[in-house]
């Protein structure tokens, strides 16, 4: 049984759509560490709310704050969702030196040359 109140629950049911955090946010992670608690200071749930939602121990969501232990890799794209942002992806790919793709936007626009090639059949 969960320790949340009925207010509580409809806050976390409704997980939002990451979102790209500024790069002048990103550029300032010295590390990891850095971009993960960004990601979750960003997100305004408390680390009790995002430890229980993703099933991680008080004491090891502690160490992990602090740089004590290391966040479980399996979690970290239910820790975006969760808080909704991309952060520790974006610090990644900025280390590497790559672009970060939004799908949705890809998606978006293939759509837009769709239509503009049906108009242009039509025409």
């Amino acid at each position: 049984m969960s320790n949340y109140s009925q207010r509580e629950i409809p806050m976390l049911a409704e997980m939002r759509r990451p979102v790209d955090v500024p790069m002048e946010l990103i550029r300032a992670c010295k590390d990891e560490l850095a971009a993960l608690n960004l990601c979750m200071n960003l997100s305004n749930l408390s680390d009790e709310a995002i430890r229980d939602a993703l099933g991680i121990d008080k004491g090891h969501f502690s160490r992990l704050r602090k740089g004590r232990g290391n966040f479980p890799s399996n979690k970290r794209l239910d820790l975006m969702a969760l808080c909704g942002n991309r952060a520790p992806a974006q610090y990644e790919a900025y280390r590497l030196n790559c672009d970060l793709v939004d799908k949705s936007k890809d998606a978006q626009i293939r759509e837009l040359e769709e239509q503009l090639s049906q108009l242009r059949r039509a025409a």
